[in-house]
């Protein structure tokens, strides 16, 4: 991550081990995060630009062989210039990782923006990303989160199960970006961060 050098990823100034303790320096952000945004309400079209972003750091942590497996509104930032920044890396995993936690059968992220395949303990790719980057555009557009239950275990059946949420009326014509993210299987999502920007410009083109 520290050698990506993209503008929608955190910064990384220095990291290392002294003889007590691991530390990361990083870049500080002086203007919140994404869940405070959601909480005040974002227009449709801020949360285009924002997902837009978001996309396109999957995209440069995608193509480094990086799975982010926390994307979350929590865990993207924004600096004094308003730029958007992925943040947070604590789960993250290489694509070609072996190692024993990151296997089949072990559930890490959050609950509420879990992919099917992460809350069933499936091997997850990249797509992950991209269903939680669909929770958090439906959450931007609605203020609500697509699932809600009164536990954790009731949240990733639904996540597994239930069906993919309607938009309001007025907001119908996102349902298609809505849709390419949120597929329960994989492989009926967008098949990259790359395809998902092509799509939203075609979504703003388009309106």
């Amino acid at each position: 991550i520290a050698n990506l050098g993209s503008p929608s990823v955190v910064k990384f100034f220095d990291h290392g081990f002294t003889d007590d303790y691991g530390y990361i320096a990083m870049e500080f952000f002086t203007r919140g995060d994404l869940k405070q945004r959601i909480e005040q309400g974002i227009t449709p079209e801020d949360a285009v630009n924002y997902l837009l972003h978001i996309a396109a750091g999957l995209q440069a942590i995608h193509e480094a062989g990086i799975i982010h497996r926390d994307i979350k509104p929590g865990n993207i930032m924004f600096r004094a210039d308003d730029s958007l920044v992925l943040a947070d890396f604590g789960i993250s995993r290489r694509l070609d990782d072996t190692n024993p936690l990151t296997r089949q059968g072990t559930v890490l992220g959050t609950p509420n923006y879990l992919s099917p395949e992460q809350a069933s303990g499936q091997r997850v790719d990249t797509r992950a990303d991209l269903y939680c980057a669909g929770v958090i555009f439906y959450e931007m557009l609605t203020g609500e989160k697509p699932y809600k239950a009164a536990s954790p275990a009731a949240l990733l059946y639904q996540h597994v199960h239930a069906p993919i949420p309607r938009l309001p009326a007025a907001l119908a014509h996102y349902q298609p970006v809505v849709d390419g993210l949120l597929a329960k299987r994989p492989e009926e999502r967008y098949p990259s961060a790359r395809a998902l920007i092509r799509a939203l410009s075609a979504v703003q083109a388009a309106n």
